[in-house]
């Protein structure tokens, strides 16, 4: 189980649309996202909280590689 902070920590990680991502990862409706995200009916479950995980990582390795590849544009000379 994750405490009220870890999973508001976890959400606040999260891009845009992860509802979405989430739930296409792991086969689930986006209800139970949204239950495991809830902070009043909190539902554990550990596919979607790998899942989530798994987006971050992805979100933060893509972000990376696009200021990567910005950086290399603008400085190019």
């Amino acid at each position: 189980m994750l405490t009220q902070q870890e999973l508001k920590d976890l959400k606040n990680s999260l891009p845009y649309g992860y509802f979405s991502k989430v739930g296409k990862r792991v086969n689930v409706s986006k209800r139970t996202v949204s239950n495991f995200f809830s902070e009043k009916n909190h539902r554990y479950n550990t596919e979607v909280h790998k899942a989530a995980l798994d987006v971050i990582e992805e979100s933060k390795e893509l972000i990376n590689r696009l200021k990567m590849r910005q950086n290399k544009i603008v400085n190019a000379k």
